[in-house]
């Protein structure tokens, strides 16, 4: 750590959280392919889903195109992610 950097961006409790949550997240998980997009992820020089204003309104169209989700199928995702 460079000393002009403030210790608080690297040594938050927030960012600790964040770190038990990734590591016990990957402990659970036995799906190789799913731990190797991960891994991509977290170490390409940009994040994915990031569009122009052109792609995000193609990837709109598609999925207002791909019709309504369900009740349940919502309710699935958002207990998939705990919320």
């Amino acid at each position: 750590m460079k000393v002009s950097e403030p210790i608080a961006t690297y040594n938050t409790p927030e960012l600790q959280r964040l770190k038990n949550r990734l590591i016990a997240t990957i402990d659970a998980s036995s799906d190789m392919h799913k731990l190797e997009q991960c891994w991509e992820v977290l170490h390409a020089d940009d994040m994915p889903c990031v569009f122009t204003d052109e792609e995000f309104e193609e990837e709109l169209r598609l999925s207002e195109e791909s019709g309504i989700a369900s009740d349940e199928e919502v309710e699935a995702m958002y207990a998939k992610w705990k919320i």
